[in-house]
């Protein structure tokens, strides 16, 4: 990357002559138009070095940036009863059955702050779908929703729900994952995962 920062030097010494030139402060071959001169030439390296600084601080990563990871619904069997895989891309529940439920992880980075979560897929019939962002500890407990979202039986939905402050910056010492579940559905309803989306800004 070039940032087209230079300096030319405009001060020349001319050199004083024994027994010729006279020292003086005034004149244009005294002391003050020479130092005039050099003092114009450190003010131009002054603001040479400020750019320098600019140009610097620009290449470093600037902490706050809005970024988004997706997530494919891979739900992993949570309890007796999972989703259905066999549709690529998709996780539905099985048309026999009345409940399921999985969870898949989530990568995001320690520091940074949550701003939304999303999900995307199709709710029809009689139950609803819970769709929860899940904060655990690594070493175990201390479980927290940081989002929860509902999709109601009306058909295709995208919903998106920003958290509580409170839970909103990522946590070094925990995991995060989505926990996607039934919700007194009925064995003729019809519900898909699409997919999902976490919205977060980088840590500064």
């Amino acid at each position: 990357m070039a940032f087209g920062i230079s300096f030319q030097r405009t001060f020349k010494h001319r050199p004083w002559i024994d027994a010729v030139d006279r020292v003086a402060a005034a004149g244009d071959n005294g002391f003050n138009v020479r130092f005039q001169m050099l003092e114009a030439d450190l003010d131009t390296i002054g603001s040479r070095f400020a750019a320098v600084s600019t140009a610097l601080d620009s290449l470093v990563a600037v902490g706050g940036a809005a970024r988004s990871v997706a997530i494919a619904p891979l739900l992993t069997t949570v309890g007796s009863v999972g989703w259905d895989h066999s549709t690529p891309g998709e996780a539905r529940k099985g048309a026999a059955a009345e409940v399921a439920k999985g969870a898949v992880p989530v990568s995001l980075p320690a520091g940074g702050t949550i701003t939304r979560f999303h999900a995307f897929g199709t709710c029809s019939g009689v139950g609803r779908l819970k769709l929860d962002l899940v904060r655990r500890n690594l070493a175990g407990g201390g479980e927290v929703k940081v989002v929860q979202l509902v999709a109601q039986p009306s058909g295709s939905f995208t919903l998106e729900k920003a958290p509580d402050p409170a839970n909103a910056v990522v946590d070094a010492k925990a995991g995060y994952f989505i926990l996607a579940q039934t919700d007194g559905a009925a064995t003729g309803d019809t519900m898909a995962l699409t997919g999902f989306k976490v919205t977060y800004t980088e840590p500064a």
